[in-house]
């Protein structure tokens, strides 16, 4: 019994430590001449009125993985309806590597991270300094981890110190505004341009939030993305195997 449970407990740890790159899942779509498509698992947003997305967070990451993700997001804060339980069993559900998705601004939650099997995290520009942002990623660093750096019109500025994007590997641009949650996709048209030509050429730019159609994928990866990070529009489909699909074939 004890030998059964010991067995059990190490192949979960091995499991957990595994480490996954997002940045070489994308760069394999890429040469594949596939989309990249980090999925979301996201029950929740934080509009009014938003009903929780009844489904268990494994389910939801296996159908993402069959249908095409090199990637799973997973939301983990109580407010989105998430938990670091949701980023523990989605490390161990699926052979893809699994981004944790919060707000992160302690090094305790960059540890947490790691313990419950995150292979990167999401850092949000807006809520750091350029110098807390170049600490947590090397943090992460340091445990194996990639970091996300989520930028918008307001932070954009701080991914453009030599000091954060000489370490950085991934630049997120959010087309959702944080304050009012108003979403457009020409936040991303617009900043793109402005900071790739000032980052070093092997950051990888990730186009986040209000991607709804084939259209709106089109649109970003024309404007410069290497991958999107999607998460309503394919939770919130009647099938999350087809619409994830639908944004990897071109």
């Amino acid at each position: 019994m004890v030998e059964e449970i010991l067995k059990r407990k190490h192949e979960t740890i091995d499991k957990l430590k595994e480490r996954r790159s997002i940045k070489e899942a994308i760069l394999e779509r890429k040469k594949a001449g596939k989309r990249a498509v980090i999925a979301e698992v996201k029950r929740r947003g934080l509009k009014e009125g938003e009903e929780e997305i009844k489904i268990e967070a494994a389910e939801a990451a296996n159908r993402m993985k069959t249908g095409g993700a090199c990637a799973i997001s997973v939301l983990t804060d109580a407010a989105f309806s998430g938990s670091l339980e949701d980023l523990k069993t989605v490390k161990l559900s699926v052979e893809l590597p699994v981004l944790r998705k919060d707000f992160i601004f302690d090094e305790f939650q960059v540890h947490e991270s790691y313990a419950y099997g995150a292979n990167a995290i999401l850092l949000i520009a807006r809520f750091l300094s350029a110098e807390r942002l170049k600490e947590l990623i090397k943090k992460a660093h340091s445990l194996g981890m990639e970091a996300l750096i989520e930028i918008d019109r307001e932070s954009k500025d701080k991914i453009l110190n030599h000091e954060v994007s000489g370490i950085a590997s991934l630049v997120g641009i959010n087309n959702r505004d944080l304050e009012t949650f108003e979403v457009n996709l020409a936040t991303f048209e617009e900043i793109a341009p402005e900071v790739k030509p000032e980052l070093p050429g092997s950051i990888l730019l990730v186009a986040m939030s209000g991607i709804n159609s084939k259209e709106d994928a089109r649109r970003m990866f024309d404007a410069g993305a290497d991958a999107l990070l999607i998460g309503t529009s394919i939770m919130n489909a009647a099938d999350i195997e087809r619409k994830v699909k639908d944004f990897v074939i071109e």
